[in-house]
């Protein structure tokens, strides 16, 4: 039998000066769909990246980014929808009603481009009858040049252009998650 092919690159070894070993690995990024039921319409928690970003500027994206040391997906998630955001999710748990118990819905794992992301994505879904809440619109920072609420029938209207294939993962938690949704 011939020696089996892989296609993997190996990890790089890093020695550090008090003699320590760090392994180079892949990134574990969170993604996070927030979803806003008004009356009978449903929307999304959206922003557009900064001119400024190296990756995929002016496009739009849900609320995302990368896993901390000591922090599992679920409190990284909560850290960055916060910090690209401000929209804290303990402070609307009282219109919660769905949250897939802390558990991604969807975790991928295929390398599609050079950052070789693992991605766990997460999905929040709100009530908000009332209206949907106004002061993410106003937060912004050097990396977020527009934070809004985009209705579900234009995320794939082509409106906008969306980056990481977000428009995707908001599409599959919305047909995942449909029983929520009514």
């Amino acid at each position: 039998m011939d020696k089996p092919v892989f296609k993997n690159r190996p990890n790089a070894l890093h020695k550090l000066p008090d003699g320590r070993e760090l392994w180079e690995s892949r990134s574990p990024a969170v993604v996070g769909v927030v979803l806003g039921i008004v009356n009978d319409s449903i929307f999304v928690l959206a922003e557009k990246r900064s001119a400024t970003m190296t990756d995929a500027p002016n496009k739009w994206a849900v609320p995302s980014g990368y896993m901390d040391w000591d922090e599992d997906g679920f409190e990284s998630l909560i850290r960055e929808l916060y910090e690209e955001t401000s929209f804290y999710v303990p402070k609307f748990a009282n219109k919660l009603i769905f949250d897939n118990d802390e558990q991604p819905f969807y975790v991928q794992t295929s390398p599609t481009e050079n950052r070789q992301n693992i991605a766990l994505n997460y999905c929040f879904i709100y009530d908000f009858s009332g209206g949907l809440p106004k002061y993410v619109e106003k937060f912004k920072d050097k990396e977020i040049a527009e934070i809004k609420w985009i209705e579900i029938s234009e995320v794939v209207s082509g409106k906008y252009q969306w980056a990481f294939e977000h428009d995707k993962r908001i599409e599959m938690a919305v047909e995942k998650f449909q029983k929520y949704l009514t």
